[in-house]
């Protein structure tokens, strides 16, 4: 797995750890998070019976995945809350032509809490199916973020890589993993 790092560093940000992973096997980008931190300061929403496809994720904690075909300028950002809430969008260009995916979805989902004393631990597995709108493609590049909302402090910014004086998830220099499509296992 790899670190997420927040875009500032702030001492009331040291329990945290953030840790993301990537994957591209034949129709499906599969993706994983494990979020650790103090239990008493992290907003992380209780699981819901049945998830749904929800805007505004992003405005409290929120796992993410950006993608994109190399070259072209549309890509796609992916949220997914605590709670199993999500949602999938497509971007025609940087921040703009924002537009729920519709050719795309969840196929499968597994999200678990655990607490580890005084800290809770958030691990999710996602695995998204790209259907037809990827199919013919072999390369992709892309982006794990989050943002992470503690109580009595706000949200915080957790990207690979911070590419810019703000924190700018859509930014496509931090589109910096290279996917190349994984043939599924037999």
């Amino acid at each position: 797995m790899l670190r997420l790092h927040p875009f500032q560093q702030d001492a009331r940000l040291q329990g945290i750890v953030l840790e993301g992973h990537l994957r591209w096997v034949g129709d499906q980008l599969l993706l994983q998070f494990r979020l650790q931190g103090p239990q008493e300061e992290l907003v992380c929403p209780s699981q819901t019976a049945t998830p749904q496809r929800l805007d505004g994720l992003w405005q409290s904690t929120c796992l993410e995945a950006f993608f994109a075909v190399p070259g072209e300028p549309h890509y796609w950002e992916f949220n997914l809350s605590p709670s199993g809430d999500w949602n999938l969008y497509r971007l025609e260009e940087y921040r703009r032509g924002l537009r729920q995916e519709q050719g795309m979805g969840i196929s499968a989902m597994s999200l678990e809490r655990e607490v580890l004393g005084s800290a809770v631990q958030l691990k999710a597995e996602v695995a998204l199916d790209l259907g037809e709108t990827l199919r013919a493609e072999k390369t992709l590049e892309g982006s794990l973020t989050a943002v992470i909302e503690q109580k009595g402090v706000g949200c915080s910014f957790w990207a690979l890589q911070h590419c810019g004086e703000e924190a700018d998830f859509h930014r496509r220099e931090s589109f910096t993993l290279g996917l190349q499509k994984e043939a599924p296992s037999a």
